[in-house]
């Protein structure tokens, strides 16, 4: 019962400082806006900011009115870590990316020690792997810090694009421009010394483990493999 109780309070504190994030937010008056996210917690604050990301999507008109308030947020304030894993998306990367790069977040982890690339990369809702976007993002000069973002590690001491091979179920032959851009995210990789062929064996452990036993595509998935890791596909046959 009583962690019902604590369950409950604290999603009516959420709902609370939503309601006081819309009427700072009608008030017109960005000092209120930014009190009022500086004055919630962790949870409220991402309860707000998901408001803010449904409100934007929900009224295009005011798009960049909402990303700018998101910006200004999180750049004085912090991105909270209840966030982090909700920008899995090429669609919330784009709403939050402002406020990513003026707060210099692109490394923020939550407590799975995820960067938001790990989110991004592990989640199987996207069609396919953004790889290319990311790419693409990688050549603006105000995302220089996002390569390093590639690097960073979490508690399973799997970078993103490792957590896309062992954890990513979506295995269907990538189109040529996302195969490319998983190449050259590769080679970023290289160049910044962020490729641990130690885990090579983890990562052919949970693919042969039973959330992806029989998954359709696993032979290119191993071609994926072996590009990262720079070995023999014939070799990664016999390990699976």
């Amino acid at each position: 019962m009583a962690k019902y109780t604590n369950k409950a309070h604290t999603s009516q504190d959420a709902t609370v400082a939503v309601t006081d994030m819309i009427q700072a937010i009608h008030s017109h008056n960005l000092a209120r806006i930014k009190h009022c996210y500086e004055q919630a917690t962790d949870t409220q604050r991402t309860a707000q900011l998901r408001h803010c990301f449904e409100a934007a999507s929900n009224h295009t008109s005011n798009y960049e009115h909402y990303q700018n308030i998101t910006a200004h947020c999180i750049s004085q304030h912090g991105l909270p870590t209840g966030v982090i894993a909700g920008i899995n998306t090429t669609e919330r990367v784009d709403f939050f990316m402002p406020a990513l790069q003026a707060a210099s977040a692109f490394n923020a982890t939550n407590h799975q020690g995820n960067t938001f690339l790990h989110c991004l990369f592990a989640n199987p809702a996207n069609p396919l792997p953004p790889f290319n976007y990311i790419r693409s993002l990688l050549l603006f000069e105000r995302n220089e810090s996002l390569a390093e973002a590639l690097i960073v590690r979490n508690h399973q001491g799997f970078n993103a694009l490792e957590v896309y091979l062992s954890f990513n179920p979506l295995s269907h032959e990538l189109p040529q421009h996302e195969l490319t851009a998983w190449l050259a995210l590769c080679e970023a990789l290289r160049t910044l010394n962020g490729v641990n062929n130690d885990n090579l064996n983890k990562v052919m452990a949970h693919l042969s483990g039973p959330n992806m036993e029989g998954m359709p595509g696993n032979q290119h998935r191993l071609t994926l493999i072996a590009s990262y890791y720079q070995v023999p596909v014939s070799s990664l046959s016999r390990m699976n």
